[in-house]
């Protein structure tokens, strides 16, 4: 601001002198041309008075001592004497406007550049009392020699003015100025009265914004905080990263996908830090796709690596945990695959057997048998279809489902459900708990299912004459179930897998045990869906015990 306005002052005073000396010369120069006319015409009309009675002598104008250029031209415009050049030479100059003026009005002056001499001249003419022409001529610069007599005078007294406008400006900039210097603009209404009260509504508006931008300031660190927070607290990794591909910003959680300390890792480069090849191709991908997404396997873990360009100013990298997805989609595959075979299977048998007897080779006596088979794998295939379909519900169930119910009845219809199987079997079920409410949270009929399924799993692995036993005991804010059968046991080898979907023990070692291999993947399922846990003691021909824990509440 003030080499604006010192620049500007000092460019006003100086194209005012520039003028001033302009108008000076302007004026000069008129005078003098105008001084030049009068002497033409006081010498024109001199010379007509001095040869009033006779003619012009030629031969002594051209031997006296006049400066200035004199014509004579007759009536025609023709040159009939000049005392510069050889009038013979010369051409008409009846259409010259002096020329003119003189023959119409008696007398006349132009000024305008000559032919001859290549400068501007002043032309003075007279009609002579014989009808001829009389013309003065005088080049027009003598107020350049006027001026160039004086040029050094005038050329000081223009610097001394130059200087002067400098400062003059200098000064008056520093007074406008200072009292701008004493605004305090953090607090610009407080403090002494203002020197200029035009300055008043402009700092009002100061504040005004001020506040606003105080304000916004504000919404932007809480934001910052909020975005901070937000990204510090995600499950997923989030990396910001340059052109270059150095990390600009990372939050906690791709900092522990590093297994480093967030200061070695800012400014460093992605391509560094040990993530393979697969890490180039998804730059490249995101480099002229916009975005690109990665599968990256570390150990037993799977992470999902997910990147989008912003602009031209990098790129925003997500990283995602995806090892229970992974497991998941890898277990639906595995069912799918079971599924069909273990349909597959029975669907054969009843085919096989009932080709057989379409085609007329099953003898009467055997007809029975071939039935009673072709019954059996329905019926098998029947409780299949119907045990995935209740491991389908027990996956779809939603905690919005949950009630407060009775344990005890839950177990009582489970034994119930049993019954007739362990009649059949010749298997006692005793159930151990007392008369009292056990009230928990949770969905009673997956419950139901979950004990139903271990009772039928005690019942189908013992022995004729065997017993299974169902106990409750409470333990601070859970319910501790057992159920205990004094069955054939489990190999040690076998213990972890009894879980798995469609496994079965050794069909070899057990051929009249019969099932789907689903029922303890159903128990499982309920069990963790009411947040309990499970455990296995078992040993071969001593029996099997299943003790689960369940807490009260859920939420």
């Amino acid at each position: 601001m003030r080499k604006k306005i010192f620049y500007s002052l000092f460019f006003l005073t100086f194209t005012a002198l520039i003028l001033a000396a302009s108008l000076f010369l302007w004026v000069t120069y008129r005078q003098v041309s105008q001084e030049n006319i009068n002497g033409l015409k006081n010498q024109a009309h001199l010379m007509i008075a001095l040869y009033r009675d006779g003619q012009l002598n030629f031969e002594r104008l051209k031997e006296s001592s006049i400066l200035d250029r004199v014509t004579v031209l007759s009536p025609e415009g023709n040159v009939l004497f000049d005392n510069y050049v050889d009038a013979e030479t010369m051409e008409n100059h009846l259409q010259r406007e002096e020329v003119q003026q003189a023959l119409h009005n008696k007398e006349g002056y132009a000024v305008r550049m000559s032919d001859t001499l290549g400068k501007e001249v002043i032309y003075y003419a007279v009609l002579m009392p014989d009808g001829d022409v009389l013309r003065f001529a005088r080049v027009n610069d003598t107020v350049l020699m006027r001026f160039a007599s004086v040029s050094h005078y005038v050329l000081g007294i223009l610097l001394i003015l130059i200087a002067g406008a400098f400062f003059a400006a200098r000064s008056i900039t520093a007074r406008v100025i200072k009292p701008l210097e004493k605004i305090d603009l953090d607090r610009p209404l407080t403090g002494p009265p203002l020197t200029y009260p035009e300055l008043q509504p402009l700092l009002e508006r100061i504040v005004t914004q001020q506040r606003k931008l105080e304000k916004e300031m504000r919404r932007y660190k809480n934001k910052k905080q909020e975005l901070k927070a937000v990204t510090n607290n995600m499950d997923e990794g989030l990396l910001f990263l340059d052109n270059s591909g150095e990390i600009v910003s990372i939050n906690k959680s791709a900092v522990r996908f590093f297994a480093s300390e967030k200061q070695e890792l800012i400014g460093k480069n992605l391509l560094t830090l040990s993530l393979g090849k697969e890490i180039e191709k998804l730059f490249a991908k995101i480099d002229t796709a916009g975005k690109g997404s990665l599968l990256l396997s570390r150990g037993s873990s799977y992470y999902q690596l997910n990147g989008s360009k912003i602009g031209d100013k990098g790129m925003v990298l997500l990283i995602m945990d995806v090892t229970e997805k992974t497991a998941s989609e890898k277990l639906r595959r595995e069912f799918s695959a079971n599924v069909s075979h273990e349909l597959k299977t029975p669907l054969q048998s009843v085919l096989g057997y009932s080709e057989i007897m379409l085609n007329g080779l099953v003898k009467e006596d055997d007809r029975p048998r071939f039935l009673r088979k072709i019954y059996d794998e329905a019926k098998n295939l029947l409780q299949l279809i119907d045990d995935i379909i209740k491991l389908s519900r027990l996956e779809e169930q939603q905690q919005d489902m949950l009630e407060k119910f009775n344990l005890r009845k839950v177990l009582e219809q489970a034994v119930q459900r049993m019954a007739d199987k362990a009649s059949k079997n010749k298997i006692t079920v005793n159930l151990e708990c007392g008369a009292a409410e056990y009230l928990m949270q949770g969905i009673p009929s997956m419950l139901e299912e979950v004990f139903a399924n271990l009772l039928d799993n005690a019942i189908k692995y013992n022995r004729p004459g065997g017993s299974v036993t169902m106990k409750v005991i409470e333990k601070e804010n859970k319910w501790v179930i057992s159920v205990a059968d004094t069955g054939i046991g489990i190999a040690p080898e076998e213990k972890d897998r009894i879980f798995e979907r469609f496994y079965r023990i050794d069909k070899s070692r057990h051929k009249a045990v019969e099932g789907t291999g689903l029922g303890l993947s159903i128990v499982k399922h309920g069990i963790i869906f009411h947040k309990g846990t499970i455990k296995v003691l078992s040993a071969q021909g001593k029996g099997t015990e299943f003790v689960i824990k369940l807490p009260k509440t859920l939420v």
